[in-house]
């Protein structure tokens, strides 16, 4: 018998030559796998919501340079929203470089499901309310800044766009919401007891 380490010149090797995906012009099977598989498993062949939200995004992407998009606008959205913190004392910088991180963070998942179903998302019932205020207060934020410097008007602003954006994630987790809601509303009603 032939000994485990020789290898059967008639059987082709798994590793090699691996065939491309012609449709989606992809070779890296890890990197196509992560979001296909997924999809498969849960759809079946039917085209989910983001395959097809992509589709209307960017056709000519693949799903490795989706993924490279959507990891390239997170990182540099919380880079610009780290380094805001350094212009803590010049509010104009400050409040620019902290919500240019929020829009290329909210940016970044546009990648993944195309511009169209991530305003439909944002525009849900859910998420609506929430939404507005994180785009208002994003505005807002700027203006303010620019035209009286003043960090006493900048950090509510910012404050509220933070809330508004913590609101509008817990929208997308099952009783997000309304675990937040019961937490906030038993820490109100522990300090009323206290005092």
């Amino acid at each position: 018998g032939a000994s485990p380490s020789t290898v059967d010149p008639a059987k082709p090797d798994p590793l090699e030559d691996r065939e491309i995906d012609e449709e989606d012009g992809e070779s890296d099977p890890f990197v196509t796998g992560i979001g296909k598989s997924i999809a498969n498993r849960l759809y079946g062949d039917k085209k989910t919501e983001y395959e097809e939200g992509m589709e209307e995004c960017c056709p000519a992407l693949t799903w490795q340079q989706r993924l490279w998009g959507f990891g390239i606008c997170l990182a540099l959205g919380m880079m610009m929203s780290y380094m805001s913190g350094f212009y803590i004392v010049r509010p104009s910088k400050f409040a620019v470089l902290y919500t240019a991180g929020n829009l290329f963070s909210m940016g970044s998942t546009m990648f993944l499901m195309g511009p169209a179903s991530q305003l439909q998302r944002m525009f849900h019932p859910d998420r609506m309310i929430a939404s507005c205020i994180y785009l208002a207060t994003m505005v807002l934020t700027i203006l303010v800044a620019k035209s009286t410097g003043k960090i006493v008007l900048v950090m509510p602003l910012i404050l509220i766009q933070w809330i508004a954006l913590v609101w509008y994630s817990l929208s997308y987790i099952p009783y997000g919401q309304r675990i937040l809601r019961s937490f906030v509303k038993f820490c109100c009603n522990g300090i009323c007891n206290a005092c």
